[in-house]
């Protein structure tokens, strides 16, 4: 391209630019999505179970409008002795994870959707597809 009888060589090193932008951005989604989990279970403590059999384990209860199984009842329920001695690491298939403790746990359900919520926690702690809870 010629802009009052010069040529443009910037134009070039632009095209340059956006094909390594674009490039960059290829890998980077190949890379997430390779490290993404797909599970149908969520493992709990090191053992693994379905959503469903989750749902009859532990008590349903609602927080927010949205409603789910309490997850201080699904660690009592699935036999953790002193369970306040513990922190929790919640981990989405995504490789997302939050840890809190015994207090957040009380306060926090697991829904349907494979997601946490805390009533106590920003929104911040709201793992989705949760295929591990981790108790350490």
């Amino acid at each position: 391209m010629i802009i009052e009888g010069k040529p443009m060589r910037n134009s070039k090193y632009l095209q340059i630019i956006a094909v390594i932008i674009l490039l960059v951005g290829i890998g980077s989604s190949i890379y997430v999505n390779s490290e993404r989990i797909d599970s149908t279970h969520i493992i709990v403590n090191g053992d693994e179970f379905t959503i469903d059999q989750l749902f009859n384990i532990a008590k349903e209860k609602s927080i927010e409008a949205e409603s789910g199984i309490a997850l201080d009842n699904l660690i009592e329920e699935i036999g953790m002795t002193n369970p306040e001695m513990f922190e929790y690491t919640i981990i989405g298939a995504d490789g997302y994870q939050k840890t809190v403790n015994w207090e957040n746990m009380r306060n926090g359900i697991l829904t349907r959707n494979r997601e946490s919520i805390f009533s106590d926690l920003p929104k911040a702690f709201r793992v989705k597809e949760i295929v591990v809870i981790k108790v350490e």
